[in-house]
């Protein structure tokens, strides 16, 4: 399911309390929210936790404007959550806007995740969001 790699990509193991918040202080935090949100299914905070220009490329290329993320996560499609590290990541900032990149581990898989961050009236919310895969070298 394409949705899924999706899904396994920002289920990452963050702590659900961050999710309920409904502004980030950074950007950083702000990426653990959405990581939570995303988690535990939280539409509401997923729905604080992003702007409404928000945009996502799934690891497929799949292009996912910021409804169909959100009905993604509706509470009758959780799933269970892999095993998922977050390593690797960088934060530039260039005024009110911040690039989040960062090394998602799930499972012996990894991928590249890069967050758009905007910082408007409202706090820091997410403007885009991409993930691509990191090929595995062949065993030797």
């Amino acid at each position: 399911m394409i949705r899924a790699a999706s899904l396994s990509l920002a289920l990452l193991a963050a702590s659900p309390a961050v999710a309920a918040e409904a502004k980030a202080s950074d950007p950083a935090q702000l990426v653990d929210a959405f990581i939570a949100a995303q988690r535990s299914f939280d539409q509401a905070a997923l729905a604080r936790l992003t702007a409404p220009e928000y945009v996502e490329i799934s690891p497929l290329g799949d292009f996912d404007p910021r409804e169909k993320m959100l009905g993604f996560y509706a509470a009758d499609k959780k799933q269970p959550v892999p095993e998922i590290t977050v390593s690797e990541r960088e934060v530039v900032m260039l005024g009110d806007t911040a690039i989040v990149t960062a090394r998602l581990a799930i499972g012996p898989r990894a991928v590249r995740a890069g967050y758009v961050a905007h910082k408007d009236k409202a706090g820091w919310r997410l403007v885009s969001a991409q993930f691509t895969p990191v090929r595995t070298p062949p065993a030797q």
